[in-house]
């Protein structure tokens, strides 16, 4: 059995930094052709009640998506690697595609629960969009239903690639989706209008799962769902406290979506311009150590190397921060002329660039705070620490909506952004504190 005693701490980091490189460059690639997609939409729509409705459209499924599909993934991996560790690829194999088919029963039944309530919950989420508005709204996520259960089968199948340390494609097969969107949205917009982006999400999506799929397949992996397996408790045990951490990750930016959309038109859509380049430009980075980070962590884990798997994790934490801050500087330096040269065309303004500027470098402050949140989460997801990433998802979620209400009311949109960086810091000390003190439980 490998140990961490017979492979260099230095020689693993080594390949961890490479694995985070890889994806991080690709991902940036694929990240870039979101710009061409927001860039596409403010030429045409500026901040207009069509984006506003779009935004929020996106943000549920996309939220949902992340939450199941994305917690999945990351519980996949210590799970997946475990078991072929113990029985072999097969069993391996067959534990992902019984977990599969449970995940894709829950996209299923939350995207149908989803589409069917928007005209119970949109009103609440957005009060001040526009009847019409609001139908729009709930006509789009009818269409996304189709984007979330597509999404949900290439997040699962990239997890099995990213466990067999394949994580090129899984990188850069989503820079389909957004290019997709585009495109439909310039050549279709007379006769689809705003709705040609949720059509061109479905279709790219697709894109991408076939890649993915494609190439899961040629390695002999196995891409359809199965009802059965044999024990399935170190897959579950994991992902449902996962899945409450995933809360932490991506519920804070649904929340601000949501809560922007108080202030009144335009609102959600600087939030989403704004966070959209952050998440783009600025997270790409922490995303990449936090996938490239899993894999090395289960295998420790799964060795007893628990004592090591800490000690790399405090080296992680310095890189992934001391990275981030001056990508901080270089955001608040540079996110007026960005915003600019992106957007600031058609039917969005100087005023919209320089509203969308301060979002962007105000939701930039929390980069090093939410670049360690995500190494913390991927470590405390190894060690079994499900309690403490429940209490940090729970905390989070608290701290960002108290935030949001006092902040907002300062200083607006503004504020909701400059909300993230008190909240991610403080979830990141909790987790810090879990994950170096308290000693791992639930691990098999």
């Amino acid at each position: 059995m490998t140990s961490e005693a017979s492979v260099p701490a230095h020689d693993d980091d080594r390949a961890v930094a490479r694995a985070g490189l890889t994806i991080g460059v690709l991902s940036m690639v694929a990240k870039l052709t979101a710009f061409v997609r927001e860039a596409a939409i403010a030429a045409v729509y500026g901040r207009g009640p069509e984006v506003d409705a779009f935004f929020l459209a996106l943000a549920v499924p996309v939220f949902l998506l992340a939450l199941v599909a994305g917690s999945f993934q990351i519980a996949l991996v210590p799970a997946y690697l475990a078991r072929r560790r113990a029985a072999g690829e097969a069993a391996a194999d067959a534990l992902f595609a019984a977990g599969l088919g449970r995940m894709l029963l829950a996209v299923a039944v939350g995207t149908l629960v989803m589409a069917a309530a928007a005209p119970i919950y949109l009103p609440r989420l957005a009060p001040s969009f526009a009847p019409d508005t609001l139908a729009l709204t709930a006509d789009l996520l009818w269409i996304m239903t189709l984007f979330v259960v597509l999404g949900a089968g290439a997040v699962a199948w990239g997890g099995v690639l990213n466990a067999r340390r394949r994580v090129a494609l899984p990188a850069i097969a989503p820079a389909f989706t957004p290019l997709v969107m585009a495109v439909l949205l310039l050549v279709a917009r007379d006769r689809l209008g705003v709705s040609a982006l949720a059509w061109g999400a479905v279709l790219g999506t697709a894109i991408e799962a076939a890649l993915v799929g494609g190439a899961l397949r040629r390695l002999g992996g196995r891409l359809m769902p199965a009802l059965t397996a044999p024990d399935l408790a170190p897959l579950l045990g994991r992902w449902g406290p996962i899945l409450l951490a995933n809360l932490l990750l991506y519920g804070a930016g649904m929340l601000d979506q949501m809560m922007a959309a108080l202030l009144g038109p335009g609102a959600a859509s600087a939030i989403g311009y704004g966070a959209k380049l952050v998440l783009a430009g600025l997270h790409v980075a922490t995303l990449a150590i936090g996938v490239a980070v899993l894999p090395a962590y289960s295998d420790q884990a799964a060795a007893g190397n628990e004592t090591a798997l800490r000690h790399r994790l405090r080296r992680h934490l310095a890189i992934v921060v001391g990275l981030s801050v001056p990508a901080v500087v270089a955001a608040w330096l540079l996110a007026e002329p960005v915003i600019r040269v992106l957007y600031q065309r058609g039917a969005f303004g100087p005023d919209d660039t320089a509203l969308v500027a301060d979002v962007l470098a105000a939701y930039a402050v929390q980069l090093p705070a939410y670049a360690a949140t995500v190494v913390l989460v991927r470590a405390a997801a190894v060690l079994g620490l499900g309690r403490s990433l429940a209490m940090a998802a729970v905390a989070n979620l608290a701290l960002t909506v108290a935030l949001n209400a006092g902040f907002m009311a300062l200083w607006g949109v503004v504020g909701i952004a400059l909300a993230t960086t008190p909240a991610f810091l403080a979830t990141a000390l909790v987790l810090y504190v879990a994950v170096i003190r308290t000693p791992a439980v639930g691990r098999r």
